[in-house]
């Protein structure tokens, strides 16, 4: 999915790289960039993760767009746990379900 958050300590690796980065980097004057040599893009058209559910599919794609609506806004802050984590924690957990993954803070 090329809307992804870039890499944290590095550049896309979809994005054309500079003749200077190149002879920077690896000390030649040119190179082949492996990315288009080697790799095909194939766009994927079907959504099956959000299918069959148009309102999250539509708040996915304009958080992805960063084009949040105040809806979505208001959806996903009408989410938000307003206990302590550790209660929604053990609460889920005690569910017999899956165990819960938590994304915290920092």
């Amino acid at each position: 999915d090329l809307l992804q958050l870039p890499p944290v300590n590095g550049r896309p690796v979809f994005k054309k790289i500079s003749n200077k980065l190149i002879k920077t980097r690896l000390r030649v004057a040119n190179a082949v960039n492996i990315w288009k040599v080697t790799v095909e893009y194939d766009e994927l058209k079907i959504n099956e993760r959000q299918n069959g559910d148009e309102t999250f599919f539509k708040m996915l794609h304009s958080v992805r767009h960063g084009c949040l609506t105040d809806e979505t806004t208001d959806t996903l802050k009408s989410h938000v746990f307003k206990v302590l984590i550790q209660e929604k924690y053990m609460e889920l957990e005690s569910e017999g379900t899956n165990p819960p993954i938590c994304i915290f803070p920092k």
